[in-house]
């Protein structure tokens, strides 16, 4: 099998730079560019980054341990697709509307804060260094594991780290796009395969039984609606972690995948009219969650019969099973879970190096580059970025894992800012940056992080992480708009809300929404409610036994498969209809012809914002010196 898995990775990474080579060879004097990408590549791209969001490994580990209660985190992908029907499309029309092709640019420009371009750098480092470098010291392990040592943890980490800097450096940011998009198809192709390949081995306990899993925990059934339960670390759960509260919350941390700089970018290049809608309805939450709903159970119910001391291992010992019976089933898996890797650490890499360049060094450090100088620039900041991370993965992947921890659920707390982006011109630039405070402050102290220097420097907490069963995302944006919505209250008028709204004017008179009268708008956004209700929040646990136990039969059913997964599998085609009703029927992602009108977020040009730094940055900096 390691003969073949070598050829099937020299074979991807030879297609890679080829790609990249194609770019720089047709585009010579716009290497870099990111604007007028052609729409498949944000219909595959922003399913390949949403799963590297979720940890194609991890969430398969998690379903083996937990069973079902964990793989209804799929449903969550039909969330995922509802933020992005929410926001993506007005994002890319302000994008459009203002020339300004760099999210932490457009969100900074729109209120008029520094600290919130630092922010959305500072967010786009956090998934360039520690989550890409925990993913790719994870891919290190299985391969490792699954060649028995022939190839070194050290080399395949060096080696991947390589060959995708290789494709970044020679194309740039549309070469990166162009290989992500490819991957993100043929990880699709290989999930759908192997799951049916993997229902087809009889040894695998699935249909009409439950994932094995350990004693007490429930393998086809939620574990309640929340479990009083000081966090974990802290207090064991009753019956396993994934309540309905964990469920949801879990589910809206995965949503701050649309929020990342990454997947933002992403969407700003892309050159289409229905690309956002198309992306969102049958790619994110129709193939990609349907893939998941049905795939995961069946990949988690053999990985859950492999031995194996830790998650790389038990994986690795599954793809060694699979290519006993065929050699293309081993490696197929092992390619299935690494390009998922490779998607991730490709456009989160390249993400940070272009913000860093156009928020950092063209905008402050060197304003008068010229366009080579500028792509020198970049090409030195990816080299410095996979640098990092690879060491990262290599020397410290523990507290890479740690750090990765915070990056979907601090992406999640930029929502409000992305609201008022969006729909929302009341919110001001006070009440937003007081709620990312204090949301961002709930996350670190209820993720390990914040919990381990807590511990090590004060006093032990009296918490662990996700008290209540409840996730940090949904700790910290219940703190974020509580402070969000208590200071816009006392700021959403005056000079700052003239500013908002000369964008929002340009949205309502060119780009208007179709939701339909009052009554059509409460109807279709109280059924999205209902929907989260059901399908990932507190009615979820009426899955348990609704179909295999139905009120109405008096007895016991005989469905041939656990209820659960029936009702996941059920409120997934009803989010699917939900995602087409607001994108399609709502017009919330097809972008329509519009008059090519320009906004000025501020009295200079659309791509230098308030060069003066802010209050808090001169403050610190006079005290310093004057030590």
């Amino acid at each position: 099998m390691t003969s073949l898995l070598v050829v099937l990775f020299g074979v991807t990474a030879a297609y890679a730079v080829y790609i990249a080579a194609l770019c720089a060879r047709r585009r010579q004097t716009l290497v870099f560019e990111a604007e007028g990408l052609p729409a498949w590549t944000f219909i595959f791209g922003s399913a390949g980054i949403v799963f590297a969001g979720l940890g194609l490994d991890n969430h398969l580990a998690l379903a083996a341990r937990y069973g079902l209660q964990a793989s209804h985190l799929a449903v969550g992908l039909v969330m995922v697709a509802l933020a992005g029907v929410l926001v993506v499309k007005r994002v890319v029309l302000a994008a459009r509307l203002t020339g300004i092709a760099s999210p932490g640019a457009l969100i900074g420009g729109y209120y008029g804060s520094v600290t919130l371009r630092i922010a959305v750098m500072m967010l786009a480092a956090l998934y360039a260094l520690p989550f890409s470098a925990a993913a790719l010291a994870s891919v290190g392990d299985l391969l490792s594991n699954a060649t028995a040592g022939a190839l070194p943890r050290a080399g395949v980490i060096a080696v991947v780290a390589v060959f995708l800097f290789l494709p970044s450096v020679l194309g740039g940011w549309r070469a990166i796009v162009y290989v992500a998009a490819g991957q993100s198809l043929i990880v699709l192709v290989l999930l759908a395969f192997l799951a049916v390949a993997v229902s087809a081995d009889q040894s695998v306990p699935l249909f009409g039984a439950a994932i094995p899993t350990a004693a007490g925990i429930l393998a086809d059934r939620i574990p309640g609606v929340f479990q009083a339960s000081a966090g974990i670390g802290k207090e064991a759960t009753i019956g396993g972690l994934w309540t309905t509260t964990g469920i949801l919350s879990a589910a809206l941390a995965l949503a701050g995948i649309v929020l990342s700089p990454a997947y933002l970018m992403l969407a700003i290049g892309t050159r289409a009219r229905t690309a956002i809608a198309f992306s969102q309805t049958w790619v994110t939450g129709g193939i990609a969650a349907g893939l998941l709903v049905v795939g995961t159970p069946i990949l988690a119910a053999a990985l859950a019969t492999s031995v194996g001391a830790d998650p790389a291992a038990a994986m690795a010992g599954l793809a060694e099973r699979l290519a006993a019976t065929e050699p293309l089933l081993g490696v197929g898996l092992l390619l299935l879970v690494v390009g998922v890797v490779q998607i991730g650490v490709a456009l989160f890499a390249g993400a940070a190096a272009r913000i860093f360049t156009q928020e950092a060094v063209v905008l402050y450090m060197l304003p008068q580059l010229s366009p080579e100088g500028e792509r020198l620039a970049t090409r030195i900041a990816l080299a410095v970025v996979f640098a990092l991370l690879t060491a990262m993965a290599v020397f410290a992947p523990l507290p890479s894992a740690i750090l990765a921890s915070l990056a979907l659920p601090l992406s999640i707390q930029v929502l409000p800012a992305v609201l008022g982006l969006c729909w929302l011109p009341w919110l001001s630039r006070s009440a937003v940056l007081a709620g990312l405070v204090v949301g961002c402050l709930m996350v670190v102290f209820t993720e390990p992080p914040g919990l381990v220097l807590f511990d090590g420097l004060f006093v032990e907490l009296p918490w662990g992480r996700w008290p209540l069963t409840i996730h940090a995302a949904a700790w910290g944006l219940a703190f974020n708009l509580a402070a969000t919505l208590l200071v816009a209250i006392f700021t959403r008028g005056g000079a700052e809300r003239d500013h908002r709204d000369r964008l929002h004017d340009a949205f309502r008179a060119a780009y208007p929404a179709d939701l339909g009268s009052g009554a059509a708008r409460s109807a279709k956004w109280s059924l999205v409610l209902l929907w989260a209700f059901l399908a990932l929040g507190p009615a979820a646990i009426l899955g348990n036994t609704f179909f295999s136990e139905p009120i109405f039969a008096g007895g016991p059913a005989q469905v041939g498969l656990p209820s659960l997964w029936v009702w996941q599998v059920l409120f997934w085609f009803v989010g699917v209809f939900l995602i087409w009703w607001l994108a399609y029927h709502g017009r919330m992602a097809v972008i329509e012809p519009g008059p090519a009108r320009r906004v000025a977020l501020d009295a200079g040009p659309p791509s230098t914002f308030h060069r003066r730094a802010p209050v808090w940055i001169e403050r610190t900096l006079a005290r310093v010196a004057r030590r």
